[in-house]
Parts: C-alpha cells; structure tokens; sequence
C-alpha cells in the first residue's frame, strides 16, 4: 500500500514551508509554480503523505511541460525532420530537506516517466528532456537511461519511459 500520492499543486498544499536546500529551486514552488499550473504553462505534482488533510505538507515536487527541440543529432532520434519536434520537459524537481536520502527523487523522476510517457501516446513526442542543474546532477539523470546530448541537457527516448518504479 503505498504512503504518498502525487497530486496536482492546489491551493490545498502549504507551499511556504517547503525547503529543499536549493533557493532557486524553493523560489520557484512557492512563487510561480501555481499560477503556470493554473494557466498552463506547466503542470507541477506534489508528493504527500497518503493521508494528509490541507494545508498538505510538500515532501517534493517535479514540474512537466512540453517543449520543442532540434534533436536530429541526438542518439535515439534517427530520421527526424529539419524543424524542432515535441518532447516533454522535466523541469523544476525538488524534495524537502528533511525527505532527502529516502528514495524520494527516484519516485519523482519514475513518475515523470510515467506522465511524459501517457503524454506521449496521447500526443506525440520523441522523449523527455530535462537540463540538470550543475554538472553533479548528470550521473543522477544517466541512472534512469538519460544521455547528455548537449551541455546539461540529457535525453531519455519515448520508447525508455516506461519504467516500473511507482510510488509506494
């Protein structure tokens, strides 16, 4: 039985008291994620505990949109066309200083997977993309099967989402 759920960011979760350890990355939940989800810049989904009741505490968080790329040189995107295709972007992704060290990153990314991966059979995509932040969060995206392709961006084909870690 798991002891998260993944939810869409609402009014119900309290936003101010999230701290990851990164400013940008804090900023960004509690200033802006919100208003791009209720207009549809990007969608953020928040891990809770299963049983919380409002003001939801956030344990992590990772935001998806989509985003159009020139990836005909990139490994995995054979035949593409001379124009930029669509592909879903792992953008902002944060867990809560006293959450880190417990798997709660893994869960993130496999759930993004997942979401970009039904995005994708429902609209089209070559993959997801995600710009790590600082060149020591590479390895992290390469245990998931990303491949850097250009500075810190790295890519994982829409054929490699599918993965079988879930929330528990």
């Amino acid at each position: 039985m798991s002891r998260y759920v993944l939810e869409k960011l609402s009014k119900e979760h309290d936003r101010k008291s999230f701290v990851s350890g990164l400013e940008s990355v804090d900023r960004y939940l509690k200033e802006t994620a919100r208003g791009h989800t209720e207009k549809g810049v990007s969608i953020t989904r928040v891990l809770t505990p299963l049983e919380a009741s409002p003001p939801k505490s956030i344990l992590g968080f990772v935001t998806l949109s989509q985003i159009s790329v020139e990836a005909r040189a990139w490994d995995g995107t054979n035949g593409l066309p001379n124009s930029p295709v669509p592909a879903v972007l792992l953008g902002r992704m944060g867990v809560a200083e006293s959450e880190q060290g417990k798997g709660l990153s893994r869960m993130l990314v496999a759930s993004a997977c997942q979401l970009a991966f039904d995005a994708i059979n429902a609209c089209g995509g070559i993959g997801m993309v995600v710009d790590a932040a600082n060149e020591d969060l590479i390895g992290f995206y390469e245990k998931f099967g990303f491949v850097q392709v250009e500075g810190l961006r790295l890519f994982l084909p829409a054929e490699s989402l599918k993965v079988k870690t879930r929330i528990e």
